[in-house]
């Protein structure tokens, strides 16, 4: 085959590959040669490339997203050797690999005892040395300077410098971060060398359309001058022969995504270098990376390009190509959500599930556009029930709903958009009904059809509870099968009903045109990439007011200035909290007053639109029994936390005498920390004080080193369930000693003593230790409640949340006694990936409790992006 066929026959082959088909999760579990234990904080990683990781306290890594194929795969960690080994991803095969590292002891004479001065001189000296030929020298920052170490050589006296662990570079200009191994000891007299280097890269995120747009150009530059980008140009025939030189040859690599090329050596570039390689043929992937770096010989201008001026082994350099001709105007930065739940409708206290696929008018954009789904759910007359944000990474959102029993309608609508979409009317609606178990919908079964996807199953009939597997494919017009992401879920037809939808699937695909004038400067909402808080400070009329607003970030000392407008609104821009967060927000008029009636919530986008209207099927009556007023009522309470109410004397002394635990580790007086107001931030500020006290996320969780939850008192009795309070208790895992501390104004707090150690007159409540509160009485306190009207406000709000799995929500669903054992959706799959080299993907799930049909729909996009969907019904006895 002639390297000028393989040309036309490359991208074609390259562009599904790199959108769903090829790409693995490499995982594996790392421990000590010697002893079998697993070991942690082990770097493990590609060289030269950002696929990188560290493994976890139980020597456990994951690198998601590797294409498969051979890698050389490098382990580094502080007191074991260094291995280095290559493995071979295949899709036919596990993902899984165990590596066994020596531990080692290297005897380096003692390090230099420095001054601070004399320090930052040698780590000047060392970094003008080590970046002197890179042309970046001045935009390369040394991030962790403490890792060197300065020695002399026992025999010369020769001035050295070795790392403890490793070196952190960050280049301001191409925005990667890197780090860096020496494998051995450099003088600081010579030059140092770089060829013996082991590097790993991090891409850093900017989300400033300007520095991207900067950042991509300098990218360019790089890959156009680099030995990557002549091998590409190479491989797919856009450089046929260099001076003297035969010809190429390319040829097919019986690895996946390899290519071997066959070139007279030296290739030479007048202006760039020469290139050679070591073996008969030169092993290459689709991007011009080689595969084994070993092999391949660079001389010129490409052997004295500095390692940190580099770009990654796997980066995409035709993309950066690519976007560097294309012109960002209204239309083609165009987006929408393709959104698919896991079913129509559902019964109170249920979950729904979905996944958002983004569609865009160029799909190379979707990295530099939209980061935030917004996901609504609407009644009929468009009052919002809920809304939340997700994150969207890779083009694509997952995330459930929680639908509580408080829904007091059937019919709502799910809406989710971005707020880019918005301005194109790109919002996608959904309607669903939530209802009581006591009704289901009218049973109504839409026409099956197969529009590039078709399904076989192993049996044509089920038992109850049976196994079922599924293999689906996903071909074109010839057969032959196609790369393509899909959802699919399974419904029990005895207890759901798919909603008849006579739209094709195409229209949800479908773009709004854009007029030829239209200006991306005149769009009216903003393109997210992180989501915005809106708030609003009113008078005690509930009138807007103007003001200044002054909050703390996250119940952290980062207090931060917001400017109010004529409507007394302020955002709050550009969080990405996970889960729960807080936010406290200090406001005052204009004369300087407190102001306390403050909203806060996360920022959302109302269009003018009106809502579509659906046709909701008609509920009838099951055989199960309705929900009584009493569990609708328990299900609401459900979840509350009451504390005991406090009654404190108008004047009271501390506690005469030693107190059951003897004497504290610490005593921490509050009234000597910056207080707000805030739980959050008093128990971060009081684990500063108090060595051994850990504090971690959002709401704190709380825990002295190598104990657990401690055992929370106030005035010397420890706080329990509303039983009361028992010496020997503690705080029951329905609340947490943070839960307990947020019930209590901080600033009424007088002192703080810590037990770290057991207490064992405590019993089981005193084992992982006493966070002891004593509070203020009389005149005291009356101070400290002004105190805290005076102050913050917390607000605690909900960020991106955690991913949950479907079949951990089963079976806690199946626990609840609300659901009454029903199970109307099987199975759901939001990520289903097919290729182009298996015909088709296996799924498996249990067949439903009735042995009954089952409803299976898929949809989805090809690598293509073109809709591809199935309807189908199992088991239809």
């Amino acid at each position: 085959m002639s390297s000028r066929r393989i040309f036309f026959s490359i991208p074609f082959l390259i562009s599904p590959l790199c959108l769903f088909g090829q790409n693995l999760n490499f995982s594996g579990t790392v421990t000590d040669k010697s002893t079998g234990q697993t070991l942690k904080d082990i770097h493990v990683f590609v060289p030269n490339s950002t696929f990188q990781t560290f493994s976890d306290s139980l020597g456990r890594f994951t690198i998601p997203n590797m294409p498969a194929g051979r890698w050389e795969i490098a382990l580094i960690g502080e007191g074991y050797e260094e291995i280095q080994q290559v493995i071979e991803l295949k899709k036919t095969q596990p993902t899984n690999f165990d590596f066994s590292l020596l531990s080692t002891k290297i005897n380096t004479p003692p390090a230099l005892k420095l001054t601070d001065k004399k320090r930052e001189k040698l780590v000047e000296d060392f970094t003008s040395h080590f970046l002197s030929t890179s042309k970046y020298q001045d935009q390369l920052r040394l991030l962790n300077p403490e890792a060197l170490v300065f020695f002399e050589e026992d025999n010369s006296n020769e001035l050295m410098v070795d790392t403890n662990g490793y070196l952190i570079f960050i280049n301001d200009q191409t925005g990667f971060l890197f780090t860096l191994y020496f494998n051995q000891p450099q003088s600081l007299e010579k030059p140092i060398s770089t060829d013996q280097l082991q590097l790993a890269f991090l891409d850093l995120i900017n989300e400033v359309p300007e520095l991207i747009e900067a950042r991509n150009l300098e990218r360019e530059k790089i890959f156009l001058n680099s030995p990557a980008f002549t091998l590409r140009q190479m491989l797919t025939g856009e450089l046929s022969a260099s001076d003297g030189s035969e010809g190429i040859q390319v040829a097919f690599g019986k690895y996946p995504g390899e290519y071997l090329l066959t070139f007279t050596k030296p290739f030479v570039i007048q202006g760039k270098g020469s290139i050679s390689y070591t073996d008969d043929q030169l092993a290459l992937r689709s991007e011009g990376a080689v595969v084994f770096e070993d092999q391949l010989m660079l001389e010129g201008g490409f052997s004295e390009i500095h390692p940190l001026d580099q770009l990654p082994r796997n980066f995409n350099g035709e993309k950066t190509l690519q976007l560097a001709n294309i012109e960002k105007n209204a239309q083609v930065m165009q987006e929408k959500v393709f959104l698919q739940t896991d079913r129509s409708h559902y019964l109170k206290g249920e979950t729904l599930f979905f996944k958002a696929n983004m569609i865009y008018a160029n799909p190379l954009l979707g990295p530099e556009l939209s980061k935030v789904l917004h996901l609504e759910i609407l009644d009929t007359t468009g009052y919002q029930e809920y809304h939340q944000v997700f994150p969207i990474k890779a083009g694509k959102a997952f995330g459930s709903v929680y639908l509580p029993v408080e829904f007091d309608q059937e019919k709502y609508i799910v809406k989710a958009y971005t707020s880019w979409s918005i301005n194109y009317g790109n919002e996608t609606y959904l309607p669903i009904q939530v209802h009581d178990p006591s009704l289901k919908p009218v049973a109504s079964l839409p026409e099956q059809l197969s529009n590039g996807v078709t399904i076989f199953s192993d049996k044509q009939n089920y038992s109850p509870g049976e196994q079922v597997n599924l293999n689906i494919m996903v071909r074109d017009g010839n057969g032959k099968p196609v790369a393509s992401d899909l959802a699919i879920r399974v419904l029990d037809l005895d207890q759901a009903a798919p909603l008849e939808n006579n739209k094709p699937i195409s229209e949800a695909f479908s773009l709004n045109p854009v007029p030829t004038d239209a200006q991306l400067e005149d769009f009216k909402y903003p393109l997210e990439n992180r989501f915005s808080l809106i708030g609003q400070i009113k008078n005690e009329d509930d009138e807007p007011i103007q003001g200044n607003v002054t909050a703390l970030i996250n119940g952290l000392e980062n207090i931060e200035k917001f400017k109010v407008d004529d409507n007394g609104t302020f955002d709050i821009p550009n969080l990405s909290f996970e889960d729960e967060f807080e936010i406290a927000i200090q406001a005052s008029d204009k004369k300087a007053l407190p102001v306390r009636n403050i909203s806060l919530k996360i920022q959302d986008y109302q269009s003018v639109e009106d809502l579509p209207s659906f046709e909701f099927p008609k509920l009838e009556t099951s055989k199960a029994p309705a929900l009584t007023a009493q569990e609708i009522q328990a299900n609401m309470e459900k979840g509350e936390i009451l504390l005991e109410e406090f009654v404190l004397d108008e004047e009271k002394d501390d506690p005469v005498g030693p107190m059951i635990y003897g004497y504290p580790d610490n005593s921490v007086d509050p009234s000597t920390l910056p207080l707000n107001g805030s739980t959050s931030q008093f128990l971060y500020l009081l684990s500063g004080q108090v060595a051994g006290m850990i504090v971690t996320g959002n709401p704190p969780s709380i825990r002295f080193r190598n104990g657990g939850e401690p055992l929370v008192m106030i005035d010397g009795f420890p706080i329990n369930p509303s039983s009361g309070p028992t010496i020997g208790g503690g705080s029951p895992s329905s609340r947490t000693a943070t839960e307990i501390i947020s019930g209590i104004n901080v600033f009424a707090i007088k002192r703080v003593e810590v037990i770290k150690r057991t207490v064992s007159a405590l019993g089981e409540g005193g084992r992982n230790g006493i966070i002891s509160i004593f509070m203020k009485t009389g005149a005291d306190l009356q101070k400290a409640n002004e105190a805290i009207m005076n102050d913050f406000t917390p607000f605690n709000l909900s960020g991106f949340p955690s991913l949950r799995k479907f079949e951990d929500v089963m079976d806690e669903q199946e626990n609840n006694s609300l659901l009454r054992g029903l199970k109307p959706t099987l199975y759901w799959n939001p990520e289903i990936i097919t290729n182009t080299e298996e015909l088709s993907q296996k799924v498996e799930f249990q067949s439903s409790k009735s042995g009954g049909p089952m409803w299976v729909e898929i949809k989805g996009i090809t690598a293509d992006g073109q809709p591809v969907e199935g309807k189908f019904v199992i088991n239809q006895q």
